[in-house]
């Protein structure tokens, strides 16, 4: 018998093969589209989860600040009962080096003592000596030591590790430990100890604390509240200042950090997953409305069967194998369909799993949402056969469900068209919008090591296919979190009362940086050469904080000191488009500040950028062993392409809409 329903499926579905391929095909796309966003909802959920007590811990934020002092978070822990633990954290950017060469790159903490016990690192060889701070000692993973020195002990080897905030320094690697969790926000190769004690340190750390199990996180909250921070701030006029502090979960960090690069935007993930649920749910009411359809084609076929001697149940499943058939054959196509996209999906995720372990996971997505589809077909199935599915027969079936399923089909294939129509938009502005400055045909070599930038501007601005150079200023694209300067404008023109404080940054330029730029004035005049330190610029972002509709001649006195007012300029939207601009003001770099930016920044012929690169490594060694600084470390950046990179996210999205609305609207 089973082989006589399932040899009626297959012909009814080879004599209605268009229909079937269509509803297999997205029903297919679809459950390739939810298992894959889901599992990869589910990586960012779940970083450090394995952590013991992963889900009282939480790191530190203080508005756009998201590093600390370290003695923050000691402050904490012996100020409130509530914190049973607090570690620091300082993630490098830089090079790690092995008798003076550069090995494959490397992730770098310098952590403290408290890091061992909540991030549960075992010591496999060793001691724990590198959490001593001032000892320059450090801990290597047990696989990073067999790579780097094979089955040698690399208990007593020097290594050199160079950033910008300690510069270039030898450790003694006195300690080797087993590899953290790769799906951690804080994955390494190397651990360091701090070189700094007490507030000496330029506060860059993450502040990670343990709370105990009974507490509230939200009366915690108030509790470490502004006044009792200032309060405590009062004994130490160097310390920082902590206003809007929130406290993130550790298993929130990684999607919620707008320091975390990443592809695709968390949001964007859930629109993918939403996306695929409403393709499944089209497809599903495609199906059935197409089932239903064929029920009444079939009515003579079932009658004679009825008259035959085949019972309700009978019907029942052998309408059953029919949509099983389709079922399963939907599965197979979708999981065809993850292991074509397989790469592409983890390239674009950056989910570090093998892929047996996303075919296993999604599989399991992919069986819940099978289930469902396969209960509402019975629940279909269950309408017919409450009346006898013989009398259904011999009446005339209502057409409300077709009807209904058509309407939700074009109302989902409507909203998806509309939605890739409102992405596309969003792109085209976002690809062609004024930022306030032009940065096209340009980029930056950023120096991990001092040396003399001017000397090598020199040598870069002879390159032929260079048209223009400035030394010893930051690039706007990319945005170097590390080097802003933050202060707060404490009185202004125009301030009442009660007026609260409003926090600027403050960045240094020059009448040749401006120019590189092609900066504007909007109100007022641009700086120039014969300015003092105290006139600025303010963007426009400065002006409405500040209640300012003519801002030029105004004052105000900030943390740092008195300024005037010579100009206002655009806002600057040197981030990612979608982020807010700051309130920022620009002056010039004072003649006794000799802490210029180790950067050079140039503009190159258009379509000459991959030759000017070439040349540059040539001269800074970042590519060649031979070369006039092979010693210190650069970053050779195009400012499009690291614009481009913040659209990432927005372009993922647009191309994942268009597909699923192109399947969605062809089902329909």
């Amino acid at each position: 018998m089973i082989k006589h329903y399932f040899k009626v499926a297959f012909r009814n579905l080879w004599k209605y093969k268009k229909q079937t391929l269509i509803s297999v095909v997205g029903l297919a796309v679809g459950f390739a589209c939810f298992a894959m966003a889901s599992l990869w909802i589910r990586y960012e959920t779940t970083f450090d989860s394995s952590l013991k007590n992963s889900g009282r811990m939480y790191r530190l934020y203080n508005g756009e600040r998201k590093r600390f002092p370290r003695p923050f978070g000691e402050f904490l822990k012996t100020t409130f009962p509530e914190t049973v633990n607090s570690s620091a954290i300082f993630t490098h950017s830089g090079t790690t080096r092995i008798d003076d060469e550069i090995v494959s790159p490397m992730r770098v903490l310098t952590v403290d003592s408290s890091f061992v016990s909540m991030f549960n690192v075992k010591l496999v060889e060793g001691s724990m000596d590198f959490t001593i701070p001032g000892i320059r000692k450090a801990a290597i993973t047990r696989n990073r030591a067999r790579q780097l020195f094979g089955n040698e002990s690399p208990v007593g080897k020097i290594i050199n590790n160079s950033n910008a905030v300690n510069g270039r320094l030898d450790y003694t690697i006195c300690a080797v430990v087993e590899e953290p969790s790769e799906h951690s926000n804080y994955p390494f190769d190397i651990l360091l100890g701090f070189n700094f004690t007490g507030w000496d340190y330029p506060g860059d750390e993450h502040i990670i604390i343990e709370l105990g199990a009974s507490v509230d996180v939200k009366t915690f909250r108030k509790k470490i509240g502004k006044q009792i921070i200032l309060d405590w701030l009062k004994s130490d006029g160097s310390a920082p200042r902590f206003e809007d502090m929130s406290l993130i979960p550790l298993t929130a960090v990684y999607y919620k950090d707008p320091e975390t690069e990443c592809n695709v935007k968390f949001q964007h993930i859930i629109i993918f997953v939403i996306a695929g649920s409403l393709l499944i749910l089209c497809t599903l009411f495609n199906y059935l409305s197409l089932f239903i359809a064929r029920f009444k084609i079939r009515q003579k076929e079932l009658a004679l069967r009825v008259v035959f001697g085949a019972s309700n149940k009978s019907l029942f499943t052998l309408l059953s194998v029919e949509f099983l058939i389709s079922l399963f054959a939907a599965l197979l196509l979708g999981v065809f369909f993850m292991q074509a996209a397989g790469s592409a999906f983890r390239e674009t995720s950056g989910i570090k799993m093998d892929l047996s372990a996303i075919y296993f996971e999604s599989s399991a997505y992919t069986a819940g949402i099978v289930l469902i589809s396969l209960l509402a077909f019975i629940t279909t199935l269950a309408i017919f056969r409450r009346r006898r599915l013989s009398a259904s027969i011999h009446q005339r079936n209502s057409k409300l469900f077709r009807k209904a399923s058509i309407v939700v089909q074009l109302i989902i294939s409507i909203g998806f068209m509309f939605c890739t129509t409102i992405v596309l938009k969003q792109m085209h502005h976002l690809h062609n919008t004024d930022l306030g400055f032009k940065f096209d045909n340009s980029g930056s070599v950023f120096i991990w090591n001092p040396i003399d930038v001017n000397a090598l501007h020199d040598k870069i601005k002879q390159i032929p296919e260079i048209t223009e150079t400035v030394a010893g200023y930051l690039p706007w694209i990319p945005d170097v979190a590390i080097y802003r300067t933050d202060m707060d404008i404490v009185e202004w023109d125009g301030r009442s009362g009660n007026a609260s404080l409003v926090k600027m940054r403050l960045l240094y330029v020059s009448e040749q940086f401006l120019s590189f730029y092609g900066i504007k004035s909007v109100e007022g005049e641009l700086l120039n050469g014969t300015d003092d330190e105290n006139q600025v610029l303010i963007n426009e972002t400065a002006a409405k904080a500040l209640g300012w509709n003519r801002s030029a001649g105004k004052s105000f006195k900030s943390t740092f000191g008195q300024y005037r007012v010579k100009g206002v300029i655009q806002n600057i939207c040197n981030r990612s488009p979608t982020v807010p601009v700051e309130a920022t003001a620009y002056c010039l770099r004072p003649a006794s500040d000799r802490d210029i930016a180790p950067a050079v920044l140039f503009k190159y012929r258009k379509g000459a950028w991959k030759s000017c690169r070439d040349k540059i490594a040539e001269i800074t060694g970042t590519a060649y062993p031979k070369a006039e600084y092979p010693t210190y470390d650069f970053e050779i950046r195009n400012s499009e392409y690291e614009y481009d990179e913040f659209l990432k996210s927005e372009n993922t999205l647009l191309w994942l809409l268009s597909l699923i609305s192109l399947v969605c609207v062809t089902v329909c």
